[in-house]
């Protein structure tokens, strides 16, 4: 059975920071858009508080977890251990991107990184800091998860993100960087130039277009199902009758077969 705490411990933090490896995930709320899980490594994840946490995002191939969060904030941040006891950790919450060279990035740069304790704080082609308001921590066995050695970090990204200019890094949050998978807007940032420098009516149309998929695919789907069944059992301990009870089983079955 896994355990579940409102809040990150000392030992939690502990074990926290001798992971090597963190594995990130979000969705857009349409049900039919794509779900990303992406693994961190560097030392680009801190703990801020019991119930807050952030990283260091660098460029990378695409710009899922900042499109997500910039449309509902979910998050779940997953540390296995590759050594030593079983565990598995997982912070839920919900996040706001924070992108550099504006005043949250930098106060939360000073704060949390330094040359002394990160070892890509002059890593070039930096886009964010993801900071993360967590509201549960949930452990569990990680029976299944098999042993490895840490070797060491990679050094291709910083071999090769250490050759562009920042004008190049631009160019690729504009080529490959402004939208998500799914469509949903990506990068932003003044240096990108005027179009990119931020949201755009555009950017919030498609936004709003995101969200109301996921609202209608919700209330035609399992979470009408959860309702109605819940429904149906209030109005059998509450007493009020075998047609509202009949209706709503019905409800259910109907639901059932369509699922």
């Amino acid at each position: 059975m896994g355990k579940f705490f409102d809040k990150i411990d000392d030992g939690h933090a502990a074990w926290i920071r001798k992971q090597k490896v963190v594995f990130v995930s979000t969705a857009p709320l349409d049900p039919n858009g794509r779900v990303n899980l992406s693994p961190k490594g560097y030392d680009c994840f801190r703990i801020i508080g019991p119930n807050q946490v952030c990283y260091l995002e660098l460029t990378g191939s695409g710009i899922e977890t900042q499109s997500h969060l910039q449309e509902n904030g979910r998050i779940t941040f997953m540390f296995c251990a590759f050594e030593g006891g079983p565990k598995i950790l997982r912070l839920f919450g919900h996040g706001t991107v924070h992108r550099i060279g504006s005043p949250h990035y930098e106060s939360l740069l000073g704060s949390h990184y330094t040359p002394e304790n990160c070892d890509i704080y002059t890593a070039n082609g930096i886009r964010s800091i993801i900071l993360v308001d967590v509201d549960k921590v949930g452990i569990s066995c990680g029976w299944g998860v098999p042993f490895f050695d840490y070797k060491g970090a990679r050094e291709t990204l910083f071999r090769i993100s250490g050759k562009l200019t920042k004008q190049q890094v631009v160019g690729f949050w504009v080529k490959g960087n402004a939208t998500s998978l799914d469509g949903l807007p990506g990068m932003r940032h003044e240096t990108m130039g005027e179009q990119w420098a931020v949201l755009s009516s555009e950017d919030r149309e498609k936004l709003e277009k995101f969200k109301k998929k996921g609202v209608m695919a919700g209330w035609g789907g399992w979470d009408m199902k959860y309702i109605v069944e819940n429904a149906s059992l209030v109005a059998v301990s509450a007493g009020i009758g075998t047609v509202v009870g009949a209706a709503a089983a019905a409800a259910v079955l109907l639901m059932n077969r369509r699922a």
